[in-house]
């Protein structure tokens, strides 16, 4: 009779040890990223695509996947709307323009606080007048019945960015201990470019940008659309990423002053965007200090040349470990 009781405890443990190995514990994520559409960029991207995509190269138009054919095609009717006439016959038609939506509020209403200068620099009019922008998105929301029924899987992606360890490397390179993430607004109708966000009044610390969707080129026309992890989204993440990092510099070395020199006569053929110049160069060197030689020379191969210039100096910046990034900008 006494060993009943043992062999009961040891039957009860077994059968607790088997349900344990068949419900592992879920695993404890280690960093904050996230990745999300937002119904706000999405809103003024489709005014946007509908009023531009007559005008531009096939190349800049959205990748045709079930996406497109629900949350674009449906709208096209709606093309005469004041909001799409606005855009048609305006003087900006830069791709970035629809992450603008990002200085209105959930109500399409103006944030406080935003910098209108800034926002005249990069937006012209539409950076200017927000309210009047505000006012258009609204009408044209309500008038086509918008729908933000978004449903794409992130997961693998999140996952992605997480397993290559992003922010870790970013920290690496530029020398510093920012203990900050990645809010990363996926623009599933955007085929034309991505952009960092650096207009808006945020203390949190986190890095946010625009990531356009790159149409892949394959024999059959995709239908689900999922973001991946591939060397076009590692350089866009490492190259807007990278822009926080370094915007203050740029206030700071290349003022007003330097930029009426590169209107000078004698630069008028090159291209002069320095910022960028300086950006495509340390995005190249990060991608050949972290995947290898191979990958960062095609990468500063496809760049400006000037860009050269940055990537191969980043090399006496890589060689003493003492120096501060700040030290190797200027």
């Amino acid at each position: 009779m006494k060993l009943k009781y043992p062999l009961i405890l040891l039957s009860l443990t077994v059968l607790f040890l088997n349900c344990t190995q068949k419900n592992p514990q879920k695993k404890t994520e280690t960093s904050n990223t996230i990745i999300k559409i937002d119904d706000r960029i999405q809103l003024f991207r489709l005014a946007y695509n509908l009023a531009i995509m007559d005008s531009i190269d096939q190349k800049f138009h959205p990748c045709k996947t079930d996406f497109y054919s629900q949350h674009y095609l449906p709208y096209k009717k709606y093309s005469d709307h004041p909001f799409v006439q606005k855009i048609a016959n305006g003087d900006l038609w830069s791709g970035d323009l629809p992450t603008l939506a990002l200085a209105l509020d959930e109500h399409l209403k103006p944030k406080k606080n935003l910098d209108t200068v800034m926002l005249s620099d990069q937006f012209g009019w539409y950076g200017k007048n927000l309210d009047s922008v505000s006012d258009l998105m609204i009408n044209f929301k309500n008038s086509i019945s918008f729908e933000d029924n978004f449903n794409i899987n992130f997961e693998p992606f999140k996952d992605s960015i997480e397993t290559n360890n992003i922010t870790q490397k970013l920290n690496e390179f530029f020398r510093t201990e920012q203990n900050s993430d990645l809010i990363v607004y996926f623009d599933p109708l955007n085929a034309i470019t991505s952009r960092a966000i650096n207009f808006l009044p945020e203390t949190d610390g986190k890095r946010r940008f625009v990531l356009n969707n790159v149409c892949e080129k394959t024999d059959s026309v995709p239908t689900k659309i999922a973001p991946r992890w591939n060397e076009d989204t590692r350089r866009i993440i490492f190259h807007e990423s990278s822009h926080l990092y370094t915007n203050h510099l740029l206030e700071e070395y290349y003022g007003e002053e330097f930029e009426k020199k590169l209107e000078q006569e004698k630069y008028k053929e090159e291209y002069k965007n320095i910022d960028e110049i300086i950006i495509r160069g340390i995005t190249a060197k990060i991608i050949q200090t972290n995947y290898g030689e191979k990958e960062g020379e095609f990468e500063i191969s496809r760049q400006p040349e000037r860009s050269r210039i940055v990537y191969d100096y980043l090399d006496t910046y890589i060689e003493k470990e003492n120096m501060t990034f700040e030290n190797a900008y200027q």
